[in-house]
């Protein structure tokens, strides 16, 4: 198998888990990388609108980008590659993102835009404590096995639109990890209040996120099922991502009702700049 692989991270073009991938995925295919050149974490899907992206060759096939990871996939595909890459890896993130997280996360962010350009795409992060993972060669080489099988299994075909988002559980050597688990998103949010400080000066500010996340199974009776607790028990959480938003639909009675409240506004309104219209 030989691919046309594009990677991205979050965590910046030095991140070690963008390094350790890439050296994974040479043995499957040709990497392209294309990398922030800096922190974007927490960037989530953002695209940057409103000033022009310096991008700077750095190595063979290889991009530094002032700009968001999403930045990043696009221009490399909309712009540089010469051919549109079979698929867009995202990772390796320092640090788990399940559940609510990948709507924060940058990591996923641009493995969304690749999904949304017609790439099969996959987002991998690892679980860490205090900025400390696991061996992340060989959640490189682990990662590479896990894409080989699922593009032979031609899950490009069967899933259009969709972020395959990997996380790692943290281990200390590789007898820990039990295997692999196809799981399911939770439902978590920070815990904590914004943090409020104040500087030398007196002037206000905030941190967002606290150490402590609440998780929540929204009645769902099988927890085991849950990415979370998937790494908690020591596996590969694999989690099969859609990037189409479900619309919910309210009944027809609400629709009728809300639009006769909107009509007899806007004549109401009509009605007023009439007679302000006539007044001399």
């Amino acid at each position: 198998m030989c691919m046309i692989i594009l990677l991205t991270n979050d965590d910046g073009i030095d991140s070690p888990g963008l390094w350790a991938m890439k050296s994974a995925l040479e043995s499957i295919g040709k990497v392209w990388v294309f990398a922030s050149s800096e922190d974007y974490s927490g960037s989530s899907h953002s695209i940057t609108l409103t000033h022009s992206i310096r991008v700077v060759k750095v190595g063979e096939a290889m991009y530094k980008v002032d700009g968001t990871p999403a930045d990043c996939v696009n221009i490399a595909i909309n712009g540089i590659m010469p051919q549109p890459p079979d698929i867009v890896v995202s990772g390796i993130n320092i640090g788990e993102n399940v559940g609510d997280d990948i709507l924060y996360s940058g990591t996923f962010g641009g493995a969304i835009e690749g999904a949304l350009l017609g790439c099969l795409s996959f987002a991998v992060s690892c679980r860490s404590i205090g900025e400390i993972t696991g061996d992340l060669r060989l959640v490189g080489k682990i990662t590479s096995k896990i894409i080989e099988f699922l593009v032979k299994n031609n899950l490009q075909k069967q899933m259009q639109r969709t972020v395959v988002n990997i996380n790692f559980p943290y281990f200390r050597s590789p007898a820990e990890i039990k295997g692999v688990k196809f799981g399911k998103l939770c439902k978590r949010v920070y815990g904590e209040r914004a943090l409020h400080f104040q500087d030398p000066r007196g002037r206000d500010f905030w941190f967002i996120g606290g150490k402590e996340l609440k998780t929540n199974s929204y009645q769902i009776s099988d927890l085991d099922s849950l990415d979370v607790f998937i790494l908690d028990r020591g596996y590969i959480s694999v989690t099969f991502v859609q990037t189409e938003f479900k619309v919910a639909n309210p009944s027809d009675e609400s629709e009728k009702l809300l639009s006769s409240l909107v009509s007899e506004f806007i004549k109401k309104e009509a009605s007023q700049s009439e007679e302000i219209q006539e007044e001399p």
